[in-house]
């Protein structure tokens, strides 16, 4: 059989002590990180795969790091990836609320326009009755709900009447029911955790923190142009110290936004979490910012710059017991509300979209991303949504910037909405694919020594 090195072949060599190395390849078919012999690793990689033992052969073919001569490796990933696809089962119906289009922030990079609406009685009675329908429609084991803004707190009497309503209807249907909310943190206290925990059955609580004070503050700041830093994290710190907080049912999950702006303030952050001892009781991780409704946020700079000091980042976190995803796993294409077709989001007004980034936005409404509304069930256009055909264009090829990348299997193309704009959202491991494998080589490594030391 004649074989060749797969084209989406990673591999990086690094010393880990006075003249002793380790050879690693990493495969984004497989998403398995191999560590091999200077003899295998420089046969690959100079193309001398004749010479290598069978039962190399053998090995590096099962980790997909040689594939067959003649594989076309993109029409062969797509045809893998179009079986996921088929074969997967949504049975969660997952829907997004947004219960007012308020919030104390002004955040700059932010494509929403803000204003002091609410979700009313008629569209929370539509609302209702279309997730019932859905659930009548389709057996599903679970219904979910993405609680999102605006600020959602802000509307916390809306938020409890939706709430009992799904309890019903998730009774009547015996599924289960659960949420998760994203909050900018500013109304979070530990009593409303606790209520968000047990009446709203959520299992996560995202907040945003862009840095430490000088950096947070700077860019994610009160209406009245205040700083939002110090009660927020003070909010943390007395939700993860109240009696009520349980890591393993409700974590709170910090999200940190990066550009070229704020890069510099995320080490200070992660080494402020590990003075308040939070390594354990939260996750983090890095998200980069992109231009939202077309309002030129974020760039490849301050993308490609977060990618290269997150080794730093990911580093620190190994160290210091943080929960960190190190390398990237297999990925179909990327799944999100858009790309299913039973989840939804409604908007105050009870406008239907199928992204987040979409509302309250009148550069998407002119560009046709609303799918009507819930209180006019006849003009509602289910298949009117762009980005569910992301999905297709991308097993067909009609996407060129993901037919020739070698990152794409471990992507899957990401956001839809940013391939459909012609601005593909690249995942921060693209500029630091090689230093990940040696991180994930340490730390596996580390928890093997720590194992065989108890």
């Amino acid at each position: 059989m004649n074989l060749k090195k797969s084209k989406y072949l990673f591999y990086t060599s690094r010393s880990i002590g006075e003249k002793q190395y380790i050879y690693l390849l990493f495969s984004g078919r497989s998403a398995k990180n191999i560590i091999v012999s200077r003899e295998v690793y420089e046969k690959v990689l100079n193309d001398e795969i004749e010479l290598l033992s069978d039962s190399a052969k053998e090995f590096l073919m099962e980790n997909k790091i040689l594939v067959e001569q003649t594989e076309d490796e993109f029409t062969e990933i797509n045809r893998e990836n179009r079986n996921l696809l088929n074969n997967s089962q949504n049975d969660c119906l997952y829907i997004s609320i947004q219960p007012t289009a308020i919030c104390q922030l002004a955040c700059d990079y932010c494509g929403q326009a803000h204003s002091k609406k609410y979700l009313n009685d008629n569209n929370i009675n539509a609302i209702v009755s279309r997730v019932d329908r859905k659930l009548s429609a389709v057996e599903f084991d679970s219904l979910k709900i993405g609680w999102f803004g605006g600020e959602p707190l802000c509307a916390l009497k809306n938020m409890l009447k939706l709430n009992e309503h799904f309890k019903t209807i998730a009774s009547s249907h015996k599924v289960l029911y659960g949420g998760q909310l994203t909050t900018n943190g500013y109304a979070l206290s530990p009593s409303l955790y606790s209520r968000m925990k047990d009446e709203f059955n959520m299992h996560k609580i995202e907040i945003t923190l862009d840095g430490v004070k000088e950096f947070h503050d700077q860019r994610r700041f009160k209406c009245n142009g205040e700083g939002s830093f110090d009660r927020i994290f003070h909010n943390i710190i007395s939700v993860v110290s109240s009696p009520a907080y349980d890591f393993k049912v409700c974590p709170i999950s910090i999200r940190c936004n990066v550009d070229e702006r704020n890069v510099e303030g995320v080490m200070p952050l992660l080494k402020l979490l590990v003075e308040h001892h939070l390594q354990n009781k939260v996750f983090f991780y890095t998200a980069p910012v992109v231009s939202w409704s077309n309002n030129g946020a974020g760039s490849k700079s301050g993308q490609s710059r977060l990618g290269r000091y997150s080794t730093e980042f990911i580093a620190f976190m190994i160290e210091y017991g943080f929960r960190v995803s190190i390398l990237p796993k297999r990925s179909a294409p990327y799944s999100c509300i858009g790309t299913d077709k039973y989840a939804e989001m409604y908007d105050t007004e009870g406008y239907i979209f199928d992204c987040s980034e979409t509302s309250y936005s009148d550069y998407y409404a002119k560009e046709g991303y609303v799918l009507g509304n819930v209180v006019d069930e006849h003009n509602i256009d289910n298949e009117g949504s762009k980005i569910r055909t992301v999905p297709e264009k991308l097993l067909n090829g009609e996407i060129k910037e993901c037919q020739d990348c070698k990152f794409y299997p471990l992507c899957g193309g990401m956001c839809p909405l940013g391939l459909i704009e012609g601005t593909p959202r690249c995942p921060s491991f693209i500029y630091n694919i090689e230093d990940r494998m040696f991180l994930d080589y340490i730390e596996k490594n580390r928890r093997r020594n720590h194992i065989d030391s108890k």
